[in-house]
């Protein structure tokens, strides 16, 4: 089967930003535990999603974060979706979220698409054509590590493995320059693309959390991989870091590894179809106190 017009993508995907941007009034509810939130405008932008580049790329599998689920091996092309990652921030009223959608070929990364409705930015890539933010050519920024900026989050969907997580943060916040907790895996993917940001950690992240930003930092010239010896997973639950070099990466994944025993502490093994959230909400009881735990968005225009 033919490649689908990116140009048609790209249409498809800003129309679901501009319903984004101009929802109202919808209803917000928790789904496994209350941190995890879903909204009626994340339903029904998953829906149009789904029609809409289905009908593009026919017998095309598709894979949302809110219900659609399917394996990447269906079918030869496999859309994986998130209608709004950063649900909390849209619903409320936060301007950083995003529209993610990724496209893979044969159970392989072939394009990307993330989009931040409320700026009508979009960041895109075509694996071995590089990134691009509203069609200008972007790349990962050359900084050292004590100039970089990491961003990241303390896993609030499973606090269980908060501890952790935070010694993480403790222990690379006096070798960087700052840390950032944007709460939107795609959008912060992205900006590590255009050079914004420079590394990113999360513990436990879904594809359609990461599928796309991924595509797209790597195309812009960045690195990224799990832990211990293992690679990010496409097709579960899974690890992320990314940095802006190789070099940066090794010196993030050595701290990781040495937090988690080089070990994902989720996952036994690589399942074929997507996996969701834990229905059962796991509270910490750890001593820390939450130092970095104050929300710095960047508003880029």
């Amino acid at each position: 089967m033919d490649a689908p017009s990116i140009e048609g993508i790209e249409s498809i995907v800003r129309e679901s930003g501009r319903r984004v941007r101009s929802a109202h009034g919808f209803t917000v509810s928790s789904k496994g535990t209350r941190e995890n939130l879903v909204t009626s405008a994340d339903i029904e932008n998953e829906r149009f999603l789904k029609q809409r580049l289905t009908e593009l790329l026919p017998g095309s599998a598709f894979i949302g974060e809110e219900g659609d689920e399917a394996s990447l091996r269906d079918s030869e092309w496999a859309w994986i979706v998130d209608p709004i990652d950063g649900t909390a921030n849209f619903s409320r009223g936060i301007p950083m979220c995003a529209v993610s959608v990724a496209l893979f070929r044969d159970a392989e990364p072939y394009a990307g698409f993330v989009l931040n409705p409320f700026m009508d930015t979009l960041y895109s890539a075509v694996v071995g054509k590089g990134a691009y933010k509203d069609g200008e050519p972007i790349h990962v920024s050359d900084r050292p590590l004590g100039d970089c900026i990491l961003s990241t989050a303390w896993c609030c969907y499973e606090k269980s493995l908060a501890e952790p997580v935070f010694r993480v943060s403790e222990s690379l916040y006096p070798e960087i320059n700052d840390i950032r907790r944007i709460g939107t895996a795609a959008l912060e993917l992205s900006l590590i693309a255009e050079g914004a940001a420079d590394m990113y950690f999360e513990i436990r992240l879904s594809p359609w959390d990461y599928a796309a930003g991924l595509t797209i930092l790597k195309e812009a010239g960045g690195c990224y991989t799990g832990i211990g010896g293992g690679d990010v997973s496409f097709e579960g639950p899974s690890p992320v870091l990314a940095a802006n070099s190789e070099e940066n990466l090794r010196r993030l994944k050595d701290v990781v590894d040495r937090e988690f025993g080089g070990r994902v502490p989720y996952r036994s093994r690589k399942k074929s179809t997507i996996r969701r959230s834990p229905s059962t909400l796991q509270g910490p009881n750890f001593h820390y106190e939450i130092m970095f735990n104050i929300v710095q968005l960047i508003v880029l225009s």
